[in-house]
């Protein structure tokens, strides 16, 4: 199966944050960064060029991070990076950065309660075992359980737009589906990223969405809704609509809160033209 290049960047920059995690030298973590940008942004066909042997033309690409894409392309993994991701465990600290916490931090936790999941720090938390935690008194417990509660309304991490809309676009592509929020509206910074999927079944999206490689961990399920967690912390809605309700879904997913208020009660329309 052919291994597409923006696959090839989510690999390397999952690579740079799991040595960042692992407390790895910093250098590394950014070699492995300006690499997923350089293979991001190159036209040509990065699987074919390390086939032929000559994937270290790439700008910033050297011979050990050359290796590793020349193993991903040959075998469809990393090994060192699925034993990093197993050790390191990605999916908690996605999520501990959505939560407030910085990496080193939420690994601290994740060890001293000895969790590996979102569920399973909630249950530690619901124990009362937050305060066995070093650095971890009343105020601070009683800050993260709140964050527990809804961890979704913090507010949301920045990411630029040319990032956000690869994101969303790949996303969007692989559920069949509509980018929505912040990228759809081109703004510089986008903080509200959503996806917008029109079908009369939301299961097997929903499913699909928390299977894909760049969602690491859900922090919300509805019967028609997610919001998942990148492995930098950055919450994606998926919202999947009737099709018959699809444009009205896509209005609501994209515009501001205010835009979208002032609009007044919107009637369900399969498109958003049908609307004006």
């Amino acid at each position: 199966m052919p291994i597409s290049n923006d696959t090839i960047a989510e690999r390397l920059e999952a690579f740079a944050t799991l040595l960042e995690l692992s407390e790895a030298s910093p250098y590394a973590a950014r070699a492995y960064r300006r690499a997923a940008e350089t293979v991001r942004g190159t036209r040509a066909s990065v699987e074919e060029l390390a086939r032929d042997g000559r994937v270290e033309e790439l700008r910033g690409v050297g011979p050990g991070i050359a290796r590793r894409i020349e193993e991903l392309v040959e075998t469809g993994a990393i090994a060192e990076l699925d034993e990093l991701e197993r050790s390191v465990r990605p999916e908690l600290v996605a999520f501990g950065r959505l939560l407030g916490f910085g990496a080193r931090r939420m690994t601290e936790i994740a060890r001293a309660l000895d969790v590996g999941t979102p569920d399973e720090l909630r249950a530690a938390a619901a124990a009362g075992r937050l305060r066995s935690v070093p650095g971890i008194g009343p105020k601070t417990e009683a800050q993260l359980l709140a964050r527990l509660e809804r961890p979704a309304e913090r507010p949301r991490k920045a990411v630029p737009l040319n990032r956000a809309r690869v994101l969303v676009g790949a996303l969007a592509e692989s559920l069949g589906g509509e980018p929505a929020g912040d990228p759809r509206r081109w703004s510089d910074e986008c903080h509200a990223l959503a996806v917008v999927v029109a079908a009369e079944e939301a299961v097997p999206v929903l499913e699909a969405f928390a299977a894909h490689p760049s969602v690491l961990t859900l922090v919300e399920r509805e019967a028609r809704r997610a919001v998942g967690v990148t492995v930098d912390g950055v919450s994606v809605e998926l919202v999947v609509a009737p099709t018959a309700e699809a444009g009205t879904a896509l209005l609501r997913a994209t515009g501001t809160r205010a835009y979208v208020d002032a609009l007044g009660p919107l009637p369900p329309a399969p498109t958003e033209s049908a609307l004006y």
